[in-house]
């Protein structure tokens, strides 16, 4: 069966049998990128009430008879067999055969968007695996050519109007999504030239979003690069001043300080994993960014109220892959780059029977970076440890033993 090609993200393009489809009018495309977009069958009623809301039914339904005539017809459907045909026809609906060899750009966001989004966390894919998931990704993101049905329009159709708008606002949120990942998974595996230009394509898209501008100058500075990322930062702070009179949030203007003051990463020519540079770096490249700033921007504030002597409680909550790990990983990067001391703990669904378990793996890794634990603690204190950890006694034998409590 021929392959029919539709490609919704950006001006609508559709092709058939290698040949650009033209359509005598829009609203034959409308009906079949909405009918693409949609899958499934559709009443005629429905359809006709959608498209041509200002005409009585018996009027609708021709209009779509027409419609429908002039779309096989560009298809070659007119003549074709049943079991040839893309279309779908009953008496009362309609639809598209998505199965029949139908090449949709949604559908193959879509499919990377899942594959992207089953993972647990984005940081324990390794491997094969990982590089798949980059090269859907990258294929993802090369399809995305602006937004959905984008400078498309239709006359008196408020209700279809209003769908595409919805539908824009989805698939926007996907591919917002896809680059991400994808050039967060690019800085990863050190293809740092590679996330710079996955991150400068998703800026054409969306210049007045300021996490991606953000995004932009670490990788930039992160490759060497800090007269290209101060540009950044400037450029981004005159379209922001241009279009909507006002400044770059102060945790943009202090990355811009940051960048401009530190000392500059090695170069591109660098292939070693990111995870191995300096602390500061890594923190630069690791921001959630995509809906995130704000609740990092939080974590710094009540981090500065806590080394102010203020001791603080953080939550990071919701539901599962939104992630609150990345959020949380980047945060304690940043705070070991300010040069406090971090007990890092885990909990695992094994640790269930395990009391006080994620507390005490970081503390334990703690105490033993330590040559001489009494420099920091007095026996009472470590006899207390050594209830919880009980190989402080193989260290410390002469340790008097724990006094026992009776409860009542």
């Amino acid at each position: 069966m021929s392959t029919l090609k539709i490609a919704l993200l950006g001006l609508p393009e559709v092709s058939h049998l290698d040949r650009k489809l033209i359509f005598p009018n829009r609203k034959v495309l409308a009906l079949l990128a909405y009918c693409a977009a949609e899958g499934g069958m559709h009443e005629r009623q429905r359809l006709s009430r959608l498209f041509w809301p200002e005409s009585d039914a018996a009027h609708g339904r021709t209009a779509l008879r027409i419609t429908l005539l002039h779309l096989r017809r560009i298809l070659g459907e007119d003549t074709a067999s049943v079991a040839e045909a893309h279309l779908r026809i009953t008496h009362n609906a309609l639809g598209l055969d998505m199965d029949s060899g139908i090449d949709l750009d949604l559908n193959t966001l879509q499919a990377a968007w899942n594959l992207a989004r089953v993972q647990d966390t984005r940081e324990s894919v390794q491997g094969e695996i990982r590089r798949t998931l980059i090269a859907r990704l990258q294929e993802a993101a090369a399809l995305y050519r602006n937004g959905f049905l984008e400078d498309f329009t239709l006359r008196d159709t408020l209700d279809f109007d209003n769908w595409v708008s919805i539908q824009r606002g989805y698939w926007y949120q996907r591919i917002e999504q896809v680059f991400d990942w994808l050039s967060q998974l690019q800085s990863e595996q050190g293809m740092l030239e590679q996330a710079v230009d996955t991150v400068e394509r998703w800026r054409s898209f969306d210049p007045l979003n300021e996490d991606i501008s953000l995004r932009l100058m670490q990788l930039q500075f992160a490759g060497g690069n800090r007269v290209t990322a101060l540009k950044t930062y400037a450029d981004y702070q005159d379209i922001l001043w241009t279009e909507l009179s006002t400044k770059p949030s102060p945790q943009m203007v202090a990355q811009a300080e940051f960048i401009r003051n530190a000392i500059v990463p090695r170069g591109k020519t660098m292939r070693e994993p990111l995870g191995v540079r300096s602390s500061s770096v890594h923190a630069l490249l690791t921001i959630p960014f995509v809906g995130r700033a704000t609740q990092l921007n939080r974590l710094m504030s009540l981090y500065e109220k806590a080394a102010g002597g203020q001791p603080q409680v953080v939550v990071i909550e919701g539901e599962a892959g939104i992630g609150k790990s990345s959020l949380a990983a980047t945060f304690i990067d940043w705070v070991r780059a300010q040069g406090a001391a971090v007990l890092a703990g885990k909990a695992f669904k094994s640790y269930q029977r395990l009391a006080y378990q994620p507390l005490l793996d970081p503390l334990r890794i703690r105490l033993e970076e330590e040559r001489e634990l009494h420099q920091l603690l007095s026996d009472p204190w470590l006899v207390e440890l050594s209830r919880l950890l009980p190989e402080l006694r193989g260290r410390y034998p002469d340790l008097p033993s724990p006094t026992l409590i009776a409860y009542i």
